[in-house]
């Protein structure tokens, strides 16, 4: 899953695996999650998170590997949520599917605009106070984003497994149109070698639909 912090990635991640009944592999929850213990590498990891920065991809990875492997053992498949953040990260993680025979299927982008993603980082800290969502923070990690991980996508295009889809609506209307796209394409995965798979763009459905119902209402 590539996407901007507060595009939804937990929420469509969680109910993904759910539906395809499979691990749901949040790098952000592991991390927290050692936060929370204080282990030495929660500590560490604070110190990032604090200022809004990366966490050094050797944490990233490693931890990436022991999760992918884990499911490989419970029966095989993954949602990938949290990794790649940056080009090193997808070529690792891409090594890495090659080596356990899970190269993923599917990159699935949530896009949304900075306003929106501003609103609603701002309405979560309030919530959660979380301390790595103060408005000079999540600037920050905005900026990460378009500098860092976006170039990522063209990557994915080009490999021809790019899922892009508008994360503007609500969690309801994005997971709906996320479930169908992705069960409209499972039959085909295995009968179609990546190489001949073509990126698709989800984004313009809803304006689509909304003109050709314009279109067709009465004067």
């Amino acid at each position: 899953m590539i996407a901007p912090p507060g595009a939804g990635k937990g929420t469509q991640g969680a109910l993904i695996a759910a539906h395809f009944d499979m691990p749901h592999i949040a790098t952000g929850e592991l991390l927290r999650d050692h936060v929370a213990r204080q282990t030495a590498l929660g500590q560490t990891v604070q110190e990032y998170l604090d200022r809004g920065e990366l966490v050094p991809d050797r944490i990233v990875l490693d931890m990436l590997r022991e999760a992918m492997a884990a499911a490989k053992a419970a029966g095989g498949g993954f949602v990938l949520d949290g990794i790649p953040r940056n080009m090193r990260q997808a070529h690792a993680a891409y090594l890495i599917g090659r080596e356990l025979g899970m190269v993923a299927n599917v990159a699935l982008h949530l896009q949304a605009d900075d306003a929106e993603l501003m609103r609603r980082l701002l309405a979560r800290a309030a919530l959660d106070h979380r301390s790595d969502d103060t408005r000079e923070v999540i600037a920050q990690r905005l900026t990460l984003y378009h500098e860092v991980t976006s170039p990522i996508l063209a990557w994915y295009r080009d490999r021809g497994i790019l899922v892009s889809v508008d994360a503007m609506r609500s969690a309801h209307q994005v997971g709906r149109e996320v479930l169908t796209a992705l069960e409209a394409m499972r039959p085909l995965l295995d009968h179609v070698p990546e190489w001949m798979r073509v990126p698709v763009d989800l984004t313009g459905l809803e304006d689509a639909f909304g003109a050709i119902r314009a279109a067709g209402a009465p004067d």
